[in-house]
């Protein structure tokens, strides 16, 4: 997870394969999402919490949130 945070975090730096411009949200769809907490309760967490570290960490610093998720 520890990466998959460095990666969700830096996507406006080249980091990953998507680059995001100054200001732009990587909108994240996950489908399926009722059953995923219902199998895997503690891996949805930690994916929420996740996604929630990486903009608490750019906001910590003075950047904007980068990071939407889609729950459907």
């Amino acid at each position: 997870m520890n990466a998959w945070i460095d990666c969700m975090s830096y996507m406006n730096d080249e980091m990953t394969r998507f680059t995001l411009a100054p200001g732009e949200l990587f909108h994240l769809e996950i489908v399926g999402t009722k059953d995923f907490a219902k199998r895997l309760p503690e891996l949805f967490e930690a994916l929420i919490e996740c996604a929630a570290f990486v903009n608490w960490r750019r906001a910590d610093v003075g950047e904007q949130p980068i990071l939407a998720l889609i729950l459907v």
